[in-house]
This record gives C-alpha cells, structure tokens and sequence, in this order.
C-alpha cells in the first residue's frame, strides 16, 4: 500500500469498528454521567509525530463538577502530556495529573500535542473521586492529512467485548487495549473472519494501568486481507479492561469504532 503514514501511525494511535455494527445495542449505556461509578476510561491518547488528541470534559449535571484527571503511560506509570487548555488559551506544560472545575452547562478541553517529538501514547482515567456528573470524549487529529475522529470516554465494565475490522480493499485495522486496574489482568483474545471461523487466539498478561496498541495484521498474521470480529474477554467484570479500535485506508482517512459488549 502507499501513502500509509495513517496506517503506520496505528501502532501510535491503533483502533476500529465496522459499520456494519451500528445497529448493535450500545456498548456502554452508563458512559455519559456519573463519574462515581466505575473507572471512566479514555483508552488511548496519542501526541506527538503529527497526532494531536483534545480531550474534551462535559458538566452534565445541575453543579459545578469537580474533575481530576490522571494520564499514564504504555507501561502503567504517570505519563506527563504536554497540554494546553483550549477555553482558556492557557499552556499547562507536561503534566500527568490535572484538576479543576466545570461550570453548569460548561466543558473543559485539554489538547495534547508535541509538534517536535516523536509520537507519545498512553490514556487517561477521569478519577472516581471527581465529582458531579462528566461526560467524555478526545478527538484524534492527524494534522498532516487533517483527518479527525473521536472516541466516547468507557466505563470499563465489560467482562466481553467485540472489535469489528477490516484488513482488506486497502483498510488496515489497528487495536488499542488499556488496563484501567490496580491488578495484573490475564486478556483472551479471538480473531474471527465473517463466517465466525477462528483465525487467531491468544492470551497474555496485562499489568496494572498498562496500555498497548497495535496493527492487527501485523501481530496476528491470519487476518490480512480478512474482515471480521475480534473478541476481547477476561475473567470477571472486576477485571474488565477498555478497547477501541481505527480502521484507516490507503487514502490517509480513518475512522475510530468502538468496543461493544458481548456475552
């Protein structure tokens, strides 16, 4: 394929769905409020290499809300983003823990970017300990082509989940995976093609806040020039761990699609 710099940049901002799952019930019904339950999830930030990501903080409620946001890196640990507040035209430096307010009716959006660095990934967690009810989302940007596409911030309750993709007609699929637990989680994973036929399993550990992305060809061969589901499971609800995925073409357009739940 030619002019993939998308494509190559999945393994920096790696994600996706099909449309043909629109119609599916949706995935997590809870994402839009109530930060007081569960782990309020953005499963993948990319900045950097010419990826910018707006996370993007909604007051869905009556009061002010109260927000801490915390960013991490691949391996688990803080990762400090460079950020600026876009309301405010403010520049914050590189931080890994940001808090403030959210007036009635307001939003927050915090852009990360590093123009002259190379492409940094991670994900950030709204704390439990905020308060009011905050709704999510970030925006990925690719500013060489400009191409855009946002993601829902997930309540990680999911035992099961499905990832649509393609791998064909000059699509690739790239897979984004966090662990939002205080725990080591063991990750079972299943490759299908349209007819339901196993293409790939695999299980692997993921540790504590960890996060890793990839391009789903390229780690699981069988699903080149393929279309299909992947399922993503673990052993309890307590274990349950955020995905998304970005289907990207050889044109440099691409699109996020979201995980959704399975028995």
């Amino acid at each position: 394929m030619k002019n993939l710099k998308p494509i190559t940049a999945l393994t920096a901002l790696t994600l996706a769905v099909m449309p043909a799952y629109s119609q599916s019930p949706k995935p997590h019904p809870e994402i839009t409020s109530d930060t007081t339950s569960g782990n309020r999830v953005f499963p993948h930030l990319a900045a950097g290499g010419g990826w910018q990501t707006s996370v993007v903080l909604f007051n869905l409620g009556s009061t002010v809300a109260n927000y801490t946001l915390r960013f991490y890196g691949d391996a688990g640990a803080p990762q400090a983003f460079p950020l600026g507040n876009l309301v405010t035209q403010e520049e914050l430096g590189s931080q890994s823990v940001l808090t403030g307010q959210i007036p009635v009716g307001g939003i927050v959006v915090l852009v990360a970017e590093n123009a002259n660095n190379a492409t940094t990934t991670g994900w950030a967690l709204i704390d439990p300990a905020s308060t009011g009810d905050i709704g999510g989302l970030v925006v990925f940007n690719y500013k060489p082509s400009g191409q855009q596409a946002t993601i829902p911030a997930e309540t990680a309750t999911a035992q099961n989940f499905v990832l649509g993709y393609s791998n064909s007609q000059k699509n690739v699929t790239g897979v984004a995976l966090t662990n939002p637990q205080a725990n080591p989680v063991t990750v079972n994973l299943v490759v299908r093609d349209p007819n339901g036929a196993t293409l790939a399993t695999d299980q692997f550990m993921m540790s504590p806040f960890q996060h890793m992305s990839f391009v789903l060809p390229n780690r699981y061969p069988a699903s080149n020039n393929e279309i299909g589901t992947v399922l993503v499971s673990t052993a309890s609800t307590a274990d349950a761990i955020a995905g998304v995925a970005i289907l990207a073409n050889s044109a440099g357009a691409y699109t996020t699609i979201f995980a959704l739940t399975t028995q």
